[in-house]
């Protein structure tokens, strides 16, 4: 029974490890393309615990534990991220756990500012753009970006697939991520879930430089503490 225990205290270690990395990967990529927060020269420090990733958008800390799968695919999603915006939050509303609607619908002013800079010439979102999205253990499912008429933005297909993988609930706080996978190009989105602690109240208003020094003060802690 002990030894169970253990097992599992281990794996919630490495999930833990993994999701902090990520995010720190994806905040080093927004700063290397976005050049915010960053003067020139500027070098992420290295220390014996890190490795260097072969990806465009340089050195970026690995996991240290090379065996469980998370790792491994967490390590393969890290590699892939090229031209990366974001983070940008969004909180889940009852009509986007819906089943027959299949659908997460983001704000103008995010897609706007994360999403459309990224987009290549032949992509068409009124036709609707093919992507892949990841959780932050490197699990992937294929959807599609899609502008409906009113130019309202939705991530659909697969989309109730992620609910139910993910565990969503309604005023979960989602943190989106949208970058270019060096290899094949492809629009891509990293959704990280923090859930909604009781009496918690937030919201999507407010000035965006204070939403934007909230989502990227825990990523750059990660940063700084590797």
């Amino acid at each position: 029974m002990e030894s169970q225990t253990n097992m599992f205290s281990g794996d919630s270690t490495v999930r833990e490890e993994a999701n902090e990395v990520l995010q720190a990967s994806l905040f080093l990529s927004v700063l290397k393309h976005t050049g915010e927060g960053v003067s020139r020269g500027d070098k992420p420090a290295r220390s014996k615990d890190v490795q260097v990733s072969s990806s465009s958008c340089g050195p970026l800390r690995k996991p240290r534990r090379s065996n469980p799968p998370i790792v491994r695919r967490v390590n393969a999603l890290i590699d892939s991220i090229g031209r990366c915006r974001g983070p940008f939050e969004k909180q889940v509303k009852a009509s986007d756990l819906k089943d027959q609607q299949n659908r997460l619908l983001l704000r103008k002013e995010d897609v706007r500012e994360f999403i459309l800079p990224l987009l290549e010439e032949d992509d068409n979102p009124e036709q609707g753009v093919e992507v892949t999205t990841y959780n932050t253990l490197g699990e992937t499912f294929p959807m599609q970006f899609k502008m409906w008429s009113g130019k309202v933005y939705v991530l659909m297909r697969n989309w109730k697939e992620f609910v139910g993988e993910n565990k969503l609930k309604e005023s979960d706080i989602l943190k989106i991520w949208a970058f270019r996978d060096v290899q094949t190009k492809r629009l891509c989105f990293v959704i990280s879930r923090t859930p909604k602690a009781p009496g918690q109240i937030r919201t999507e208003k407010g000035p965006r430089s204070e939403r934007r020094k909230r989502v990227e003060s825990k990523p750059q802690k990660a940063l700084l503490s590797g």
